[in-house]
């Protein structure tokens, strides 16, 4: 006869589990959202152009280049804190194609280097330098790569300040080799070669370093379409290095519909981030809009991670991250109304627990003419002090975002007249309690209505500035067991892992892990598992919420 019964685990009983459980760790920081799916606009509400670009922190300020005009134009743009970016212009003009560059600032000559491939597919490596990051940059010539035409290139720089020019080499093929090799100290000119691949099909080369680990990948050749990215990795830039491993990215073959371009290090006062970002030249997804999207990297040992979020927050001071907590949106299940709707496209679809998953699928949409409204009912007056506008390709140009008590006499926290379709419009402001919020649009970006996927409302006086508090029992899913029965309740629609975990901590099985709606479910929990003490593991992606439930199974 098989029984089951629940056991209080007490002391050393607990020991096995305790890498399993994690740990909460505390601090106080500045956190930034970074949205991804939607476009990156300037000061300026113009959408922000760096193909094939770099990201690059000089001083306290983040410089963005990249290509625009068929890559003939090389631009630049600054931030303090990477959401807001300011453009600073053409930094580099020329009469050829020009990409995959890196700016590099050399300690010992002050100079700038503009790093590039430089005139075509089978191109030469181009240098250009300036006095300051926002140039202008001053071409300075165009070199043979060992002999030969080059494609996709990046530059690594190592802590000893020894840059590296990862390259594909077209010595003996198109895109026939890739490899490694050592700049100048000035980093003007080629020194040597560090390594060779003789492997083809490969593209898009970036490096990172972690631990001491060096990690060199790559993405697939196939013009400008998405790709699978894979990787080497080695302790010794000249070898020897591992085999070429695909970089795991739960749920995509395509590098979440990117091609690889390079892996930003953030160090921090308590922690280094290392941010994937990709170039997102085609969008088969339409989920996925935007020209690039950011990833925080995580890892399982030394080997890289890259889930996706659509929203996740950045610390820059500490180095750290979390997922976006989707359960501090105040605008979830209230009311929402609108001066129109459009066919099945309500107001109310704009407040619901949609995640990157779904979210396109419901959208409000007013009438075509202007002004136009859609407002939202906390029920009774809250404080607030952001709010968060996802909008379709049917966006507001000119927009206010108002609060009010009464639903009749308002008050202004934020106006633009620069807003942008496929846009995200996160602004904060000064906290206020109040009943009723609104956006009210006079202007739009096309002649259909007004459209927003999401409408959100946040008190963020905690949330920003407590790192990695501790969730609430409110927006934590919830797991239970009864009779070889596991249920569990899941307040937001979320990629999970239910997995169970012997009395050593090893993990034995897998019981489900996918992405699923919200709400209550079952999973049967094998009859035919050893006596013993177990625990469950219920892991929530969205927010990275952990269930956990001790049982004993006896027989």
């Amino acid at each position: 006869m098989v029984k089951n019964v629940t056991i209080a685990i007490k002391g050393v009983f607990l020991l096995g589990w305790i890498a399993v459980l994690g740990s909460v760790s505390f601090g106080f920081a500045e956190w930034r959202t970074i949205h991804n799916d939607f476009y990156w606009s300037d000061q300026n509400g113009n959408r922000i152009q760096t193909r094939s670009g770099d990201l690059r922190k000089f001083g306290d300020t983040y410089y963005w280049y990249g290509g625009t005009n068929f890559f003939r134009n090389q631009t630049c743009y600054t931030s303090k804190d990477m959401i807001n970016w300011t453009y600073q212009g053409v930094v580099l003009s020329h009469n050829t194609d020009a990409n995959r560059i890196d700016v590099l600032h050399n300690e010992t000559t002050g100079q700038y280097v503009m790093v590039m491939k430089y005139d075509g597919n089978g191109a030469h490596l181009g240098i250009a330098t300036a006095d300051t990051p926002e140039g202008p940059f001053e071409f300075q010539g165009q070199t043979l790569l060992d002999d030969a035409l080059m494609g996709d290139m990046s530059v690594f720089i190592d802590s000893d300040g020894k840059a590296y020019l990862n390259a594909v080499s077209w010595k003996t093929g198109t895109n026939a080799q890739h490899g490694i090799w050592l700049l100048s100290p000035d980093y003007l000119t080629v020194e040597r070669r560090i390594f060779l691949w003789n492997r083809g099909g490969r593209e898009a080369p970036m490096m990172f370093k972690r631990n001491g680990i060096y990690y060199y990948g790559t993405s697939a050749t196939d013009w400008t379409a998405s790709t699978s990215t894979m990787y080497y990795s080695a302790t010794d830039l000249e070898g020897p290095w591992s085999e070429l491993t695909p970089l795991s990215m739960p749920g995509s073959s395509n590098s979440w519909d990117s091609q690889c371009d390079f892996v930003l290090p953030i160090r921090g006062s308590q922690d280094s981030l290392y941010m994937y970002v990709g170039d997102r030249w085609e969008k088969p997804d339409p989920r996925r809009e935007g020209d690039y999207i950011w990833l925080p990297v995580t890892f399982d040992g030394d080997k890289p991670v890259i889930n996706y979020h659509q929203d996740w927050d950045l610390n820059l001071e500490a180095g750290t991250w979390r997922p976006f907590d989707y359960s501090r949106n105040l605008a979830l299940h209230k009311t929402a109304t609108a001066s129109s709707e459009n066919g099945s496209n309500s107001a109310e679809n704009a407040i619901d627990s949609s995640t990157f998953m779904n979210y396109i699928d419901r959208r409000w949409e007013s009438s075509s003419s202007d002004p136009q409204w859609i407002m939202v009912d906390l029920g009774t007056a809250i404080e607030i002090n952001r709010v968060i506008l996802k909008w379709h390709e049917n966006a507001g140009r000119s927009f206010t975002i108002q609060v009010s008590n009464d639903a009749s006499t308002w008050d202004d926290v934020y106006s633009t007249d620069k807003g942008g379709s496929r846009t995200v419009t996160d602004v904060t402001f000064e906290r206020t309690a109040v009943r009723y919020v609104r956006m009210y649009g006079t202007r739009r970006t096309g002649r259909n209505g007004y459209s927003l996927f999401d409408f959100m409302i946040l008190n963020d006086g905690d949330a920003t500035s407590t790192a990695n508090c501790r969730p609430t029992s409110a927006s934590k899913p919830s797991l239970n067991w009864n009779n070889f029965l596991v249920s569990y309740h899941l307040p937001l629609a979320s990629p999970i892992k239910l997995e169970v975990f012997d009395f050593s901590g090893k993990s034995i099985g897998v019981l489900v892990n996918g992405y699923q709606n919200a709400g209550s479910h079952n999973v049967v929990f094998p009859a035919t598992t050893a006596a013993g003490l177990y625990l469950i593991r219920l892991q929530e992606g969205v927010n990275n919420r952990v269930s956990t439930r001790i049982i004993g199974i006896r027989k």
